[in-house]
């Protein structure tokens, strides 16, 4: 995403010393460190159409996702465990920083391990549980998943994510959005596994799928308020960190888009099934299951179809065992907690990668009182 000049208010202080070569190593490291796009297999459309002809016929069969080659972080994750030591020296802020240090190169381990045996213990490091939310999210999941049963499918009409001629689509609906905020992003196409994703400069638009208007406007709610305005809101503020990300922001940067989906009436129906289901897929992934065990408890818990089970026990499975679903609902319940607590700091959540437990430390950094 670009960069823009920092502006700095007259009462606030200049960064310490120290935050401008803090924030080029962690930046430079952050860039190169990407977990979802080293984990997901360069194969995963064509396995998983293989892998529902299989099924569908009855075989059990189990997937065979190939992967990019793995890069070597030894180097870049010692030079974050180092940066960690020095800047936990650095009081309050530096300790931000080097959460967010340790949490890179906790993240460099699972991108060097994606595709092997290694993934799962380095994932699970990465992902480990937080705090009370994560029991309080297994119970939530449970209950999304058990009121959906037996539910009738909603019968509304569908577009395709991609149809750029229909003014109601995914892509046509995002660019619009784009355009009204004047935010600074494009808006592409691509093979991925979720309806959107937000980057550097970009929002991709899943290909081909079949979506409802309410999955459309959800979707650019989630994408826009969620990931794409605090990123520009961001590049904007004196501090690298907040680009960068605190440790878990990224985390409870989810939890944010969440809370604004439920806020708006959007966390209904399939939506919120879905994520039931992706929390006990994950949960599943970090007890030991594998691929078919994790589909097959999808089946019995209510996926809508085996194409569907298949779809997201490969989500859970990727890279050897990510599941970095089970971050997703317990950071709903803990950003809405905060709200409810500290609503100021709402706006500290909405100008960047900020996790729950950093927003105090960064409040009057993003211009919060």
């Amino acid at each position: 995403m670009a960069r823009r000049p920092r502006a700095r208010s007259a009462e606030q202080a200049a960064p310490p010393a120290w935050v401008p070569d803090a924030d080029r190593l962690l930046g430079a490291a952050a860039r190169r460190i990407r977990v979802v796009g080293a984990s997901t297999p360069v194969n995963l459309v064509e396995e998983l159409a293989r892998l529902a002809a299989a099924w569908g016929r009855g075989g059990a069969e189990l997937p065979r996702f190939a992967y990019a080659p793995a890069q070597d972080h030894s180097e870049l994750r010692r030079a974050m465990e180092t940066a960690a030591e020095r800047l936990a020296g650095q009081g309050e802020l530096g300790a931000v920083y080097a959460g967010r240090a340790r949490e890179l190169a906790a993240e460099a381990a699972i991108c060097e391990a994606a595709g092997g045996a290694g993934c799962w213990a380095a994932a699970r490091r990465r992902y480990a549980a937080r705090d009370a939310f994560d029991e309080e999210a297994d119970a939530l999941a449970a209950t999304w998943v058990e009121e959906a049963a037996g539910a009738a499918a909603s019968e509304e009409a569908r577009v395709r994510s991609d149809d750029a001629r229909s003014p109601g689509s995914l892509v046509s609906r995002m660019r619009r959005e784009i355009g009204a905020r004047r935010l600074p992003l494009r808006v592409v196409i691509a093979d991925i596994a979720p309806l959107a994703a937000t980057g550097d400069g970009v929002i991709q638009i899943a290909r081909g799928r079949m979506l409802t208007r309410d999955d459309v406007e959800r979707t650019v709610l989630h994408e826009i308020e969620g990931h794409a305005a605090p990123g520009v809101r961001a590049a904007g503020l004196p501090l690298g960190i907040f680009l960068i990300g605190t440790a878990h922001g990224g985390d409870d940067q989810e939890g944010w888009a969440l809370a604004r989906e439920r806020a708006a009436g959007y966390l209904v129906g399939a939506r919120r099934t879905e994520l039931g289901l992706r929390h006990l897929a994950a949960r599943s992934v970090e007890r030991g299951a594998g691929f078919v065990e994790t589909a097959r408890l999808l089946e019995v818990r209510g996926a809508r179809s085996t194409g569907d089970a298949l779809r997201i026990a490969a989500r859970v499975h990727r890279g050897g065992g990510l599941a970095r679903e089970v971050v997703y609902l317990p950071a709903l319940l803990r950003v809405e907690a905060l709200l409810l607590a500290q609503p100021a700091l709402g706006q500290v959540l909405a100008s960047g990668r900020v996790s729950v437990s950093a927003a105090a430390s960064l409040s009057s950094w993003a211009g919060v009182s």
